[in-house]
């Protein structure tokens, strides 16, 4: 075999061997991208099913349950917070900010009543 024939033998077996590089490494990222899908749809789950938990069992006295109505709590108090320096209160309906003086909620349409009287 003349050395021609040597050489275009090795560059055929070197695209093969990087054509299968690049599949195996499409084939892993794709999996990783799959894993990190099935991750997070997983994490949505436990998430939906801890929120079940804690609507149903948020009257008892567990650590965790009172931890969780605690972080809830504060978490509504920031929000109030920032709506005033924002000038402006949430819509009872659905949560957006509704400056002082509006009678609807830009967002749902909400008809606003007393939340600016203290």
């Amino acid at each position: 075999m003349s050395f021609l024939d040597e050489l275009s033998d090795s560059i055929v077996n070197t695209t093969k061997d990087l054509g299968k590089m690049a599949q195996n490494a499409g084939d892993l990222t794709k999996l990783q991208y799959d894993k990190k899908v099935k991750e997070s749809e997983l994490s949505k789950l436990y998430e939906k099913l801890g929120q079940k938990y804690y609507e149903e069992h948020k009257d008892e006295d567990d650590e965790e349950i009172k931890e969780i109505t605690a972080a809830i709590l504060r978490i509504k108090e920031i929000s109030e917070e920032i709506m005033q320096k924002k000038g402006g209160k949430a819509c009872p309906k659905c949560g957006a900010l509704v400056k002082d003086g509006s009678k609807f909620c830009s967002a749902c349409g909400e008809k606003i009543d007393d939340i600016f009287e203290e």
